[in-house]
Formats: C-alpha cells, sequence, structure tokens
C-alpha cells in the first residue's frame, strides 16, 4: 500500500493529472459554451478570451518567468512571495483602469461597454488562478494545484447546472471569473500565511525587469503572430466567423498538447545525442519525425474526411456551414508539425535570439498580407496567413541552422 501511494503521490504523476484536469475542463468548458450560447455571442467570448491571453503573456513575461529563474537564488523568499503578489495586483489595477478608460470612448450601445464588471471579472480572476498555480508549480507544491483545479471544475459544473437554460455571455463571464478567484484562496492563504513586509522589493524589481523586458517584447510578439489574423477575422468577416474559428482550434488545442509534450520529452535526449554526437543527433530527429508524420498524417486525413461530424458535435448544428474550417485547420497543423523538429533543433543549439526574430517576421508578414487574404478569401485567407506565417518561420530558423551546421533536410 505504502509503494502504491508512492506512485500516485508522486510529484511527476500529480503533474500529469492535474495537466489532464486543467486541459480537460477548459476544452470541454468551451464546447459547453459553444453549444448554448449562440454563434455571435460565442465569438464574443472568444474576443475576451484572446485578449485575456495577451495579458496572461504580459503577467508571465514579467513575474512568473523570471520568478522560474530567480526563485533558486532568492534568500528572502516571504518577502519575494509578497512581492510577487503585490506586482500582479499593481498589473491588474492598471489592466482594470485601461478598460473602463477604453469603455469611455466606445459607443453607449457597444456590447463591450454593458459587460464591462464581468469581463473585467472574468479577466482577474482567470489571471489570479493562472499565477497561484504556476508559483504553486514552480515551489513543486502540486498537490495545491490539483485542488485549486479540482475546485474551479467543481464549481462550474454546479453553477452551470443551476443556470441551465439561463446561460448568457454575461453570467457566463461571472461565473468562470468567480470560479477562478474562489478556487485561488489557497494561494491567497499561503501569501497570508509567508507575509513579511517587502522591504527588498527594490531589488526583485529590478532583476524583473532586467528579465522581463526581453521577454515581454517576445510574448507579446508572439501573442500578435499567433492570433493577430483570428482578430482582424472579426473585424472583417463578423464576430461569428472568429467565434467559428475559435471552436475549431480549441478543438485542435488537444493536438496542440500533444505536440508540446512530445516536444518536452524528445528534446532533452535530441539534446543529450547532440553533445555525444551531432550526426546521431540529426538521424535520431529526422527518424522520430517520419515516425510521428506518419501517425499526424492519418490523424488529420481523418479530421478533414470528416469535418462535418467534427464541427456539429463540438458546436452543434449551427456550426454545420463552418465544417470547411476544420478541413483548413487540419491542412495548417501539417505545417505546425512540420515546424516542431526544427524548433528543437533551435532549442537544442540555445539559439533563442532567433526565435525572437522568427515570430517578428511572422507577424509582419501578417500586417502585409491580411487585408489581401481576408478581403478576397474570408476565413480561407485566414488560415492561409497562418499557414504562409509558420512557413516563413520554418524556412528562416531552418536557414539559422545551415548557417550553424545544423542541416535537418537538404
Amino acid at each position: 500500500m505504502s509503494f502504491i501511494k508512492k506512485i500516485l503521490l508522486s510529484p511527476s504523476l500529480l503533474v500529469l493529472v492535474d495537466q489532464a484536469i486543467f486541459s480537460g475542463t477548459n476544452f470541454l468548458l468551451t464546447l459547453f459554451l459553444a453549444q448554448k450560447l449562440d454563434i455571435k455571442n460565442f465569438g464574443l467570448f472568444s474576443t475576451i478570451v484572446l485578449f485575456t491571453y495577451l495579458v496572461m503573456s504580459i503577467t508571465n513575461a514579467l513575474i512568473i518567468q523570471p520568478f522560474q529563474v530567480s526563485i533558486s537564488k532568492i534568500s528572502k523568499r516571504k518577502e519575494y512571495y509578497v512581492s510577487l503578489f503585490l506586482g500582479l495586483v499593481a498589473l491588474l489595477s492598471l489592466f482594470m483602469f485601461l478598460v473602463k478608460l477604453l469603455v469611455l470612448f466606445l459607443p453607449n450601445e457597444n456590447i463591450y461597454c454593458f459587460q464591462s464588471n464581468a469581463i473585467i471579472c472574468f479577466i482577474v480572476g482567470y489571471l489570479l488562478q493562472d499565477f497561484f498555480r504556476k508559483i504553486f508549480l514552480g515551489l513543486a507544491n502540486i498537490v495545491t494545484v490539483v485542488i485549486i483545479d479540482i475546485v474551479f471544475l467543481v464549481l462550474i459544473s454546479i453553477a452551470f447546472y443551476i443556470l441551465k437554460n439561463e446561460i448568457t455571455l454575461f453570467n457566463t463571464l461571472l461565473v468562470v471569473g468567480l470560479a477562478n478567484s474562489i478556487s485561488s484562496i489557497p494561494g491567497l492563504y499561503f501569501i497570508i500565511k509567508n507575509y513579511e513586509n517587502p522591504i527588498s522589493w527594490k531589488l526583485f524589481l529590478q532583476d524583473h525587469i532586467t528579465q522581463g523586458k526581453w521577454l515581454f517584447s517576445v510574448a507579446v510578439l508572439q501573442w500578435c503572430s499567433s492570433n493577430f489574423f483570428v482578430l482582424i477575422s472579426g473585424v472583417y468577416l463578423g464576430i461569428e466567423a472568429l467565434g467559428a474559428l475559435r471552436l475549431v482550434q480549441s478543438f485542435f488545442g488537444i493536438i496542440n498538447i500533444v505536440l508540446q509534450t512530445v516536444e518536452n520529452y524528445f528534446l532533452p535526449k535530441v539534446a543529450v545525442l547532440y553533445n555525444e554526437n551531432v550526426a546521431k543527433a540529426k538521424k535520431y530527429l529526422l527518424e522520430i519525425t517520419a515516425y510521428g508524420a506518419l501517425l499526424f498524417g492519418l490523424l488529420l486525413c481523418v479530421l478533414f474526411i470528416f469535418s462535418r461530424q467534427i464541427i456539429v458535435l463540438a458546436g452543434g448544428t449551427k456550426y454545420e456551414s463552418y465544417a470547411y474550417v476544420v478541413k483548413i485547420i487540419a491542412v495548417l497543423y501539417f505545417f505546425i508539425f512540420l515546424s516542431y523538429p526544427v524548433r528543437i533543433a533551435v532549442r537544442v543549439m540555445v539559439l533563442n535570439k532567433i526565435f525572437f526574430i522568427g515570430y517578428l517576421i511572422s507577424f509582419v508578414s501578417s500586417l502585409l498580407t491580411f487585408h489581401f487574404l481576408l478581403k478576397y478569401s474570408g476565413l480561407y485567407g485566414a488560415v492561409a496567413g497562418l499557414i504562409i506565417n509558420q512557413i516563413l518561420m520554418i524556412l528562416y530558423w531552418q536557414n539559422q541552422l545551415r548557417k550553424n551546421q545544423f542541416i535537418l533536410w537538404k
């Protein structure tokens, strides 16, 4: 029994369990809301989620990522925890001020004016929970992270069961925001329990600014590169098209998680081989790419062929006319897959600067092509733009690898 208990409570297993709970909850919540909300309101919800990701990228760059590097070197840890939390509060306060300021410039009948308080509740709750999850993960307190995610799952399940057929965009934002905030109580308790007057906050701030200014630039650019076409499609093609695109992207998000897991698993193996023998590392990377391409290609073919059934299963019959989006996103993911061996090679060779330049090229391409692609090709153009971005990044990264005598394929 003690052996079984040791396995069940092992950090590595708990991390996998937590990732399954967290990713599964968000995936099922997206599908649930796609079916309960009409296409327009789901599109509005998707827009809010995208901007939440932007704010989260900023807080991660300025707070979380420097914390992950610096925590092992900090001696006054309790002061550091409090300083981190106060930094988050400062950023959230700035964000709330900007939202209220933006509302003043919008027409009174604009839907975001009516929803501004609910939007603030949603984003503040989301970022608060994300902050504490990543802090506890950084401290290897995995059990608390699992508790946070289970509490969130239970709260939204109860709330949406009570609401049933009265689910609107407004109460959805409030439910998710409040559920995230309540599930963050273990984190708030942790801060109160470890409170010490943050006398050294200036030193912490200087360290985070030094690390964060570069990370901030990369985070914003990466977000723009990934989401520019999606957001602009809402302007050109209507908020319904944006909602359909986000629904399909959420469905394919499961594949993203698999790809990231595969990258995290194979990267250390390739790194070890690279340090021993460059030719062996190259051969191994090409072998796993070939096997992966076969399996991944079969999966994408299934999604391509059964696109109508999949979109109806995900969002209901009201999305049936958007079945073609599943097909074109399947094509996009083939190019995303092709970028992963190149990404692994870049990371193994520690050529981190070229990541930034690659995303910069991608974003510039988006700015130059979005009008033509969206005006004349609709959602086909939006996905075509994302494919072009992937190809440009692959070509640039491959060229840089070639300059460093690491040629994956000729």
